[in-house]
């Protein structure tokens, strides 16, 4: 099934629905593809409560022509109502008309029932068509019936991470030609019309980018005239519409520091890091230089820093990549816990994080971790001594060096009898 283009986005003025559901696959290679007129009757749901008029665009007329193989210059139309003669509007490539009254008597002497007799002229020539409106009655107002619970300040609200099934009232006295659309604009949700007898859809999950909003449609559409396509001109229809909008809203996943670690490089071997608050054992080097890096469940935007507790500083501000926030520190001196702060953390969602403390104890030869450097740590040291490197052992290279050697076991007996401060055996 053909889907024509659409250059019409008003709030309340579901087209597409007709468009997307009406267009025959004839179109293709026609001079115009296809035209649609519809009567439209819009509400709007905030609750689980029944729909309510929209109250800026309560009803409306609106009119597309898809180009096809010719270019439309200009089209026309005459009909019966006090709007007659109409003028379409370029849209694109396409040709429009949308229209909004403020009572269904209104909209009705301006659009009658009966005959539309379109005037296309084109690069092929002037083409013409009539189709008759029929005075049908309009379809049911569409109702979601979604869980009371998932509305939440008038809009509904659904986690974009699990599927969420819509649920709808039924199309009551629906024809066989009568069919529903449910449409999320903004989205990468193209939907193929429904039949009039479905009342449900399964929207997958991962379909919707959370910490957004969608301004959507369910439309129940009554085919109240049609047109056979031709050579020159596709399929038309005349509908009457009734379009029920409403709003999703996909929270933001929680902002929250998922890990924090201390990271250091050892030669060729590669990149290792220690859990914090885990002692850092290896060496800060002559000036006391450390890396911590931060992660967090979404991506971060922007970001500070700051030295609460212990000695040394903050060089610069923090790095962001993503969801990771690098801090360099230096002047850290041996055998001290630091306490930093993050402070205005802000993720991509505009979530900003509370100030979070984020606590790293150093005490270089600690192979164990438990903040005293004894005997236990020199043995440790030793029963390592040329093994690969790798991410058991790590941590008894204490100069970075990517191997471990007798250099790291006089490190060892060198830092005996140093302690954290208040250290916790383990």
């Amino acid at each position: 099934m053909k889907s024509p283009r659409l250059s019409i986005a008003a709030r309340g003025f579901l087209l597409l629905a007709s468009a997307l559901a009406l267009s025959s696959p004839a179109a293709f290679g026609q001079s115009v593809s296809g035209f649609l007129l519809g009567k439209i009757q819009n509400f709007q749901q905030t609750s689980f409560a029944a729909p309510v008029a929209n109250s800026t665009q309560p009803f409306q007329f609106g009119g597309l022509i898809n180009a096809g193989t010719a270019t439309i210059n200009s089209a026309s139309m005459t009909f019966t109502g006090s709007s007659s003669p109409r003028v379409f509007t370029a849209a694109g490539l396409d040709f429009s008309i949308l229209d909004t009254f403020t009572t269904q008597a209104m909209l009705d002497a301006a659009y009658g029932s009966g005959n539309y007799n379109l005037s296309i002229n084109t690069s092929a020539g002037v083409l013409t068509r009539t189709i008759f409106l029929f005075p049908f009655s309009y379809p049911t107002t569409a109702r979601l019936t979604v869980a009371a619970g998932d509305w939440q300040n008038n809009v509904l609200v659904l986690n974009s991470a699990q599927d969420y099934t819509f649920t709808w009232g039924a199309f009551a006295n629906a024809q066989t030609a009568d069919l529903i659309q449910f449409a999320i604009r903004g989205s990468s949700v193209n939907l193929a019309p429904f039949p009039a007898t479905q009342t449900s859809y399964t929207l997958p999950a991962g379909t919707l980018q959370p910490g957004t909003d969608y301004v959507c449609d369910l439309a129940f559409i009554r085919v109240a005239g049609a047109t056979a396509g031709d050579t020159n001109i596709g399929s038309g229809y005349a509908t009457l519409v009734k379009d029920t909008g409403f709003t999703i809203h996909t929270p933001a996943p929680a902002f929250a520091v998922t890990a924090a670690v201390s990271e250091k490089t050892h030669g060729a071997s590669g990149t290792f890091d220690i859990p914090l608050p885990a002692v850092e054992c290896r060496s800060g080097g002559a000036n006391g230089d450390h890396t911590l890096v931060v992660a967090f469940t979404n991506n971060v935007l922007s970001g500070n820093a700051t030295l609460s507790t212990g000695t040394g500083s903050i060089v610069g501000a923090p790095t962001i990549t993503g969801n990771m926030m690098t801090i360099n520190l230096t002047g850290v001196t041996n055998a001290e816990t630091v306490i930093l702060t993050l402070d205005n953390v802000t993720d991509s969602f505009s979530q900003v994080l509370p100030a979070t403390m984020l606590t790293a104890r150093f005490l270089f030869g600690d192979t164990n971790g438990n903040g005293t450097v004894n005997a236990t740590d020199v043995s440790q040291t030793k029963a390592i001594v040329g093994q690969t490197l790798d991410a058991t052992n790590f941590r008894g290279d204490f100069n970075l060096s990517g191997a471990i050697n007798a250099t790291d076991v006089g490190a060892a007996k060198a830092a005996v009898g140093t302690a954290l401060p208040g250290a916790l055996s383990k």
